[in-house]
């Protein structure tokens, strides 16, 4: 995988978490994002059908010290 196609499937990724946030008021900018090149669009879809990365980077990331549906023991 070159650079550029690393760069842009993290790209996607960062939108893909940013639009479930409902605070996310940045429509427009994803809306430019998107129309720049027909391998945005498909690179985020792709990013949002295949979750299982969010999933990996919360099981490898962990719950934050302070996050409060951490297990206490």
């Amino acid at each position: 995988m070159t650079t550029h196609q690393t760069e842009l499937i993290e790209a996607a990724r960062l939108w893909a978490m940013r639009v479930v946030d409902p605070a996310f008021d940045a429509w427009d900018e994803l809306s430019a994002w998107l129309e720049t090149s027909p391998a945005h669009l498909a690179a985020y879809e792709a990013a949002v059908a295949d979750d299982e990365w969010a999933a990996d980077a919360l099981v490898k990331e962990g719950p934050a010290k302070d996050d409060p549906r951490r297990q206490r023991n």
